[in-house]
């Protein structure tokens, strides 16, 4: 890639970024709490079922997994409890 196609390319990701912090920004204050912890541990369960690495043997993604959804669950738990506080 030249150099010329490079600063485009940055340039243009500058933007997309730039607008994406801006939708953030306003969706953020619009949300409630309750909302904004939901989207939180949706965003980590996407994550999470493309977080495997190639060249960690299955035995353990598996049990890295099971780690992860069990943390998910602990906070969706506190969360429900700070909810009805």
């Amino acid at each position: 890639m030249d150099k010329k196609a490079a600063k485009d390319w940055v340039a243009e990701y500058k933007l997309i970024n730039e607008m994406e912090r801006e939708e953030l920004r306003q969706r953020l204050s619009n949300e409630t709490i309750e909302q904004s912890v939901h989207s939180y541990f949706a965003w980590n369960k996407l994550v999470l079922a493309f977080s495997g690495t190639p060249d960690e043997p299955e035995e353990l993604q598996e049990s890295r997994a099971d780690f992860y959804l069990s943390l998910i669950e602990k906070w969706e738990k506190l969360a429900q409890r700070v909810k009805h506080v």
